[in-house]
């Protein structure tokens, strides 16, 4: 399986995002040197044409999948969600209960 790097920076992370991507990944069973955040593009005849993404921990990329890297954080990225979030920024809040949500902005 090959593994691409993107020199160039398809999607940045707020530093906010970074930390939710590494708390979940070590927080979870899976080895925490090759986990990470997947996102995949929903298809989009099934909510109206409108960007949507699922986004599941991972234990490394799928084939294809473009990874982002920021610190310790990483992202997978399947081949649509790429192209979608190309120049975007993803952050995210976390709940008093602790649940995190991820968004995605416009990028800097």
């Amino acid at each position: 399986m090959t593994v691409q790097h993107l020199e160039d920076v398809v999607l940045s992370l707020t530093d906010r995002a970074a930390a939710a991507i590494q708390v979940l990944t070590t927080s979870s069973e899976l080895p925490p040197e090759t986990a990470g955040l997947r996102i995949v593009a929903a298809d989009p005849s099934l909510n109206g044409n409108q960007d949507q993404f699922s986004a599941v921990l991972a234990t490394g990329p799928d084939a294809g999948d473009q990874v982002v890297e920021s610190g310790p954080a990483r992202i997978f990225l399947e081949s649509t969600a790429a192209t979608v979030l190309d120049g975007r920024e993803l952050d995210a809040t976390v709940d008093v209960d602790g649940s995190v949500k991820f968004v995605v902005g416009p990028g800097v």
